[in-house]
């Protein structure tokens, strides 16, 4: 297991101390956490410790994010005051279940048994097959759904949760077996509307890439037996499309562990593109599934990829064969399927 804290080595060094004091605090469930600073404490300074510290640090799930106060007394003394959704013994109940989980899911899915590319396909998969999206997270009326869809609780006890769970969830699980993982937090971009989120960037082979879960979660409607991997490992260049991320984070701009990349079907040239599919009409395949590049990501690809399935099927006697498209062209992602 990894201790990733991306977010603490961005802070100068006074604010690190500050995170240390908070963290240790909040570990032991402190009321009152004393930290070092004397005098007025900024609070643009504090907002981003307090980003840093809840980012890095996904266990610590039961402190109210939006609720920590900042209290001085009259010799200059400064302290952070939080708030605990859970009291002491229940966190100690919730964690040994929590590592119970975790331990088991490591264990299930044989996550020290692969690479780490294949540890993160791993965990994006089960996810996208084992956690639905909490459209009831965000209902005021109902706390406890609230409280639990974002953050771990939400993935590990209920199996419904939304991003900011998801996200730290993915990092937990990756962390957990020694794969580098961040949080990511932001604004996404769907149907003209920008609303905030959270992702994560994965580390492979020291090469750092863009990975949304939550959207893929989506991308096939929920569906369990088809999993969508459009946001499996992303330049910034095509994440920026419809993400846009808070702060400074690693430059992610490789593409080699793409999952379209790494399955040998991302293309940058048609005659390759149709021999691919060629030998899946060979292979019988009822799925095509492709991701194009550069020039040959153009209005028409997908109806000429079609038209040449439908082409070959009828030449094989397959005449009745009915094509069904659901593609993702800002990320040049296509599949077809035949029923």
């Amino acid at each position: 297991m990894i201790v990733d804290r991306y977010y603490y080595h961005q802070l100068n060094k006074q604010e690190q101390a500050i995170y240390k004091a908070f963290y240790n605090g909040a570990m032991l469930h402190q009321e009152i956490i004393l930290i070092p600073v004397q005098g007025k404490f900024d609070q643009e300074s504090f907002g981003r410790i307090f980003m840093a510290m809840t980012r890095d640090n996904p266990l610590i799930y039961f402190l109210n994010q939006s609720a920590c106060s900042i209290a001085n007394d009259m010799f200059g003394h400064v302290a952070i005051c939080p708030q605990y959704f859970f009291a002491k013994e229940k966190v100690k109940e919730y964690n040994r279940k929590i590592e119970k989980v975790v331990n088991g899911l490591a264990g299930q899915l044989r996550l020290l048994e692969c690479n780490d590319y294949e540890k993160e396909l791993r965990v994006h998969d089960w996810i996208c097959q084992n956690v639905v999206y909490d459209y009831e997270g965000m209902d005021k009326n109902k706390v406890s759904r609230v409280i639990a869809s974002h953050n771990i609780l939400g993935v590990f006890a209920y199996h419904k949760a939304q991003c900011e769970g998801i996200a730290k969830a993915v990092k937990v699980l990756l962390n957990a077996v020694d794969v580098k993982c961040i949080v990511v937090t932001g604004d996404s971009v769907k149907s003209g509307q920008s609303v905030p989120h959270a992702w994560n960037i994965v580390d492979i082979e020291g090469e750092p890439y863009q990975l949304d879960v939550t959207w893929d979660m989506g991308a096939m409607e929920q569906s369990k037996d088809q999993i969508a991997h459009d946001y499996f490992n992303l330049t910034d260049e095509l994440m920026n499309s419809d993400h846009k991320a808070d702060g400074d984070l690693p430059e992610c701009k490789s593409k080699r562990a793409n999952y379209y990349v790494q399955r040998g079907c991302s293309f940058q040239m048609r005659h390759r593109l149709m021999a691919y599919i060629d030998w899946l009409i060979e292979q019988n395949e009822r799925i095509y599934e492709f991701r194009v590049e550069g020039k040959l990501n153009k209005d028409g690809i997908e109806r000429e990829a079609a038209e040449h399935i439908v082409r070959r099927l009828h030449e094989q006697g397959r005449s009745n064969a009915r094509i069904k498209t659901c593609s993702n062209k800002e990320l040049g992602i296509y599949r077809i399927e035949i029923s």
